[in-house]
């Protein structure tokens, strides 16, 4: 089952400290939220949602991971950064049923 990726905000300031928020999408609505927070003494990831009622239900960390495993796959050397993936593709990923 593919679920879509939105970018609600990020404030990137280099490769070691940043912030991103984004959206799980399925048919187009928002299902649950994913935030990441990091600098070079920590990462912190959150999900927000309730796991066993998304429509293709996964471990929390399935969501938090697989949509930056999308963006990485995508990413080239023209994006500088991982937001940079949103100009330019739709990002999804996959779970299985």
């Amino acid at each position: 089952m593919k679920y879509d990726v939105s970018l609600i905000d990020a404030q990137i300031e280099h490769a070691m400290k940043g912030k991103m928020r984004l959206g799980i999408c399925m048919d187009g609505r928002e299902a649950a939220q994913v935030s990441y927070d990091w600098n070079d003494e920590h990462f912190t990831a959150r999900f927000i949602g309730h796991a066993p009622s998304m429509p293709v239900p996964a471990h929390p960390i399935a969501f938090v991971a697989k949509p930056l495993e999308a963006i990485q796959a995508m990413k080239t050397e023209r994006h500088k950064l991982p937001t940079d993936v949103f100009y330019d593709h739709q990002v999804s990923f996959n779970l299985a049923e």
